[in-house]
């Protein structure tokens, strides 16, 4: 039974350890944040070039309450954002005042989400507890689309670097710890 004991150990620390850093090694700029209220991620990546035009920031933060997405761009990518948002959010509940561009989606009197759009920055709010879970999920599903945009990234191709890399760090700690569990049976023996 004492020889089963440790191999048995080992395995479930591997586990934990790999399925922990799968869930959160999507980006190496994720921190996961709690409150005494709710827990939830949030999501912060920033470029800075020489090149103005490639600057950007895009922040997302999750919680059981609210759906936050704040980015900040070149005014040259507006027009691009722009077009996403008016084929995603439509134009019945558009309101535009100069250069600013807003959808706030109301049903029964209550807020479910508002989008406001800049020259250069873009605010999505989504009011979890009135939005039913379909709409939560198309505004998330549409924040990855936001932020590849305006960040010029993929986010497909990060989380299948991610993945390999968290697969060969799993691999390294299982032939580490097939390693110690053959150092302490040779021990045991002796």
């Amino acid at each position: 039974m004492k020889h089963l004991f440790l191999p048995i150990v080992f395995a479930l620390f591997l586990t934990s350890n790999f399925f922990a850093q799968k869930t959160t090694s999507t980006s190496k700029t994720i921190s996961n944040s709690s409150s005494t209220s709710s827990k939830g991620t949030s999501y912060s990546i920033t470029f800075d070039t020489d090149d103005a035009k490639d600057n950007s920031s895009v922040s997302i933060k999750r919680n059981d309450n609210v759906y936050k997405f704040n980015a900040k761009f070149h005014e040259s990518k507006t027009g691009s954002i722009k077009k996403l948002l008016v084929d995603k959010f439509g134009k019945s509940n558009l309101k535009i005042d100069g250069d600013v561009y807003r959808w706030v989606k109301i049903e029964k009197g209550t807020k479910l989400y508002d989008a406001k759009l800049t020259s250069n920055s873009l605010k999505i709010y989504v009011y979890k507890e009135y939005a039913n879970s379909k709409i939560v999920d198309m505004i998330d599903a549409f924040g990855t689309v936001l932020k590849d945009v305006i960040s010029g990234t993929d986010s497909e191709e990060e989380a299948k670097k991610d993945n390999k890399r968290a697969l060969k760090e799993a691999e390294r700690a299982l032939a580490k710890a097939k390693r110690e569990v053959e150092r302490l049976k040779r021990k045991a023996r002796n």
